[in-house]
C-alpha cells in the first residue's frame, strides 16, 4: 500500500510540474506562426493591439512586438523565429525544461560563467533539435539580475 501511495504522489507531482510549465508553453508563440509572412505577422499584431517595430536599422530582420515580451526574426520575408522573455527564476526554468524535454526529447545543455565589469555573467542554455527547426530556453544572470527567455525557430537560409 505504501508503494502505491508513493507512486501516486510521484506521478501527481510530475503532472503538476508539467501543467505549470505548460502555462508558459511556447507552442502558441504569442499567436505568431513560424513560416508566416511579415504581413501576416503585422496583421496578427494589429489584431491584438500590438505593434511590430524594427529593433534597429543596423539589425535587419529583428523586430520587437511592442506591448509584449516577444520579438521576431524575419528572414526572406517569413517569420523564422519567435523569442519571449518570461517572468520567472530557476524553478520556472527547470519546470519549462522538464516539460519541453517530455515533448521534444533529450536537450543539449551548455553552462557558462564569465567574469565581467558588471559582475559574473552566468548562462544556462538548453537547446532542443526539432524536425525543421528547434527550441531553446535560456536562464541568464548578469551581476545577480536574472532573465529567462525562450526561442522557437524554423530552419532557413537568410539572403
Amino acid at each position: 500500500m505504501k508503494l502505491s501511495a508513493k507512486f501516486f504522489l510521484a506521478n501527481a507531482f510530475g503532472l503538476v510540474v508539467a501543467s505549470i510549465s505548460h502555462a508558459a508553453d511556447q507552442a502558441d508563440l504569442g499567436g505568431f506562426v513560424l513560416g508566416s509572412t511579415l504581413q501576416e505577422a503585422k496583421y496578427h499584431a494589429r489584431a491584438q493591439d500590438w505593434t511590430l517595430e524594427p529593433l534597429s536599422k543596423n539589425l535587419p530582420g529583428n523586430w520587437t512586438v511592442e506591448g509584449t515580451n516577444l520579438s521576431l526574426f524575419i528572414c526572406n520575408g517569413l517569420v523564422a523565429s519567435v523569442s519571449e522573455r518570461l517572468a520567472g527564476d530557476f524553478e520556472q526554468f527547470t519546470a519549462l525544461v522538464f516539460s519541453m524535454r517530455l515533448e521534444f526529447g533529450q536537450p543539449d545543455i551548455s553552462i557558462t560563467n564569465l567574469p565581467s565589469g558588471v559582475g559574473v555573467i552566468s548562462t544556462i542554455d538548453v537547446g532542443f533539435d526539432m524536425a525543421g527547426g528547434g527550441a531553446a530556453v535560456q536562464l541568464q544572470s548578469i551581476g545577480g539580475n536574472r532573465t529567462l527567455s525562450t526561442n522557437r525557430w524554423i530552419d532557413s537560409a537568410c539572403q
